[in-house]
Order: structure tokens, then C-alpha cells, then sequence
């Protein structure tokens, strides 16, 4: 019996050694995962800082004459006094994609050619 004491409290020893060695990699485990968590919402706060920076700066413009100015001529059709509007005319979107010098330039190339300049040169050349 006396020699079952040493190999029982070696025994006894070891299994609470286990378990300390486990609940500490769960403690560090949880921590880790928190400090994860902690930088994260850390991210986020300084994500969300700028932007109340950025609508703080946006709304002080919303405040100015300047804004309010710009406003009324774009929405009211304001105009200073002594000031002349020039209304210039909105082009069609086709309109403004055809150019004529590429069309003769076409116009007198071959259509193998005109396939070997939109696959390799993308514009002919005079």
C-alpha cells in the first residue's frame, strides 16, 4: 500500500495539471477571440468617425450661402441681377459618338482590314 500512495498522488497530480493545462487554452482561447472582436469594433468606430467628420463638413456646407446660391439656379432657375443665361442644347448621345472622319476613313477600307483595325489597332490609320 505504501507505494500505491506515490504513484496515486503522481496520478492525481497529473489529471489536475490536464486540467488546468485545458481550462487555461479555453481562457486564452475566449481572450483571443474578444481581442478580435475588441479591434474589429475598434475599426468600426474609426470607420464611423469619419464619416460623422465627413456629413459634419457636408452639412456646414449645406449651411452656406454658396450651396443655397447654387441651389436656387439649379432648381428655381435663379439668375443675379445684371447676370444673362445662355441655355446650350443636349446633344443626342448617338450624336456624339459618330465621328465623321472615321466613317470616310471606313469607307474606304477594305473589311478585312476594317476587322484587323478593330481587333488589333482600334483606329485606322490615313
Amino acid at each position: 500500500m505504501a507505494t500505491l500512495r506515490p504513484n496515486f498522488i503522481l496520478i492525481a497530480t497529473a489529471i489536475i495539471a490536464v486540467l488546468i493545462l485545458f481550462s487555461l487554452a479555453q481562457e486564452m482561447n475566449r481572450r483571443w477571440q474578444v481581442q478580435r472582436e475588441v479591434t474589429r469594433l475598434e475599426a468600426d468606430v474609426n470607420k464611423m468617425e469619419r464619416k460623422v467628420v465627413e456629413l459634419e463638413q457636408l452639412n456646414a456646407y449645406f449651411s452656406t450661402q454658396d450651396y443655397k446660391e447654387r441651389l436656387a439656379r439649379e432648381q428655381l432657375n435663379f439668375r443675379a441681377p445684371g447676370e444673362k443665361v445662355v441655355l446650350i442644347p443636349e446633344r443626342v448621345a448617338g450624336a456624339q459618338q459618330t465621328n465623321p472622319t472615321a466613317s470616310i476613313a471606313d469607307a474606304t477600307l477594305s473589311i478585312p482590314l476594317r476587322w484587323w483595325y478593330l481587333f488589333f489597332v482600334q483606329t485606322p490609320k490615313k
